[in-house]
């Protein structure tokens, strides 16, 4: 185990590398006057960093032995998941912002994990809410207002 944690703490760090090499290509720029490739120099540097510390983990920790890794996954539960998503990315427009977060969230709750119905109409309705005050209200973004449009004229 620890030779495979070692190749893959140094492929991380190869990567890192190569962030960091496409961050300087679009120029650094400062602190003060950040350019395109600020943001992506530095993530490639969390990257070396955190490879590094992994690679060095691998001779302090002791030998594990292997487990089968996939045992006890709730793969029914997962495909959901990925079902209420892609309906929700169908649905974003037509419904709007509002409702179809709201219905997201409620199965999410209701039906992954199992909440009474007045938490999860109260949870859902209390994020979608927040959700639409800072993106929507403070910060300004444009959501489609989908059948709700009449309530936010």
């Amino acid at each position: 185990m620890r030779k495979r944690d070692r190749i893959q703490a140094l492929l991380w760090a190869v990567f890192g590398l190569y962030v960091m090499y496409e961050g300087i290509l679009l120029k650094l720029g400062t602190g003060r006057a950040p350019k395109p490739g600020f943001m992506i120099f530095w993530v490639g540097v969390i990257i070396v960093i955190l490879s590094a510390l992994f690679f060095l983990g691998t001779f302090a920790a002791p030998e594990q032995e292997r487990t089968d890794l996939w045992r006890g996954i709730r793969w029914l539960r997962g495909a959901k998941l990925a079902a209420a998503l892609a309906l929700y990315m169908a649905a974003f427009q037509p419904l709007g912002f509002i409702l179809s977060t709201f219905l997201l969230l409620v199965y999410m709750f209701k039906g992954l994990e199992p909440q009474s119905w007045r938490n999860a109409l109260l949870f859902s309705a209390a994020t979608v809410a927040i959700c639409y005050l800072v993106f929507g209200v403070f910060l300004e973004l444009q959501f489609p207002p989908g059948v709700l449009s009449f309530i936010l004229s």
